[in-house]
């Protein structure tokens, strides 16, 4: 299945202080089977070097974009930004946590079956 078939997916990941976990988090994201994604990471202004990781890898996988919240607010409303932040044609989402890791076929697997609609 090309690209242009494959549904677009979002992986959001809203962190805070997650500097011990988030590189390997984003490593997992990276190694996905499925290619057609776009990754967010939504820092909500880590005292740690949370948003220094994640724009680390930005600059190196065109895939990922990094937001930086101006002021600090509560987890819901982390989550509230980063879903904000989804590409229109995104036709799933899905949350990764900074301190998880996914299987490198999670996404595949979950397009497959439809269970990760946005």
């Amino acid at each position: 299945m090309s690209s242009r078939q494959e549904p677009f997916v979002s992986v959001l990941t809203p962190v805070y202080n997650g500097e011990d976990f988030l590189a390997e988090c984003i490593e997992s994201v990276l190694s996905q089977t499925y290619g057609n994604f776009e990754y967010i990471i939504v820092n909500n202004r880590s005292t740690d070097r949370s948003l220094e990781i994640a724009l680390e890898y930005a600059k190196k996988d065109r895939r990922i974009r990094v937001h930086n919240n101006d002021q600090f607010v509560g987890v819901i409303e982390n989550h509230n930004i980063a879903f904000s932040l989804m590409s229109p044609s995104a036709k799933y989402c899905k949350v990764v946590s900074a301190d998880d890791y996914i299987f490198s076929d999670c996404l595949m697997k979950m397009v497959q079956l439809g269970l990760i609609p946005a």
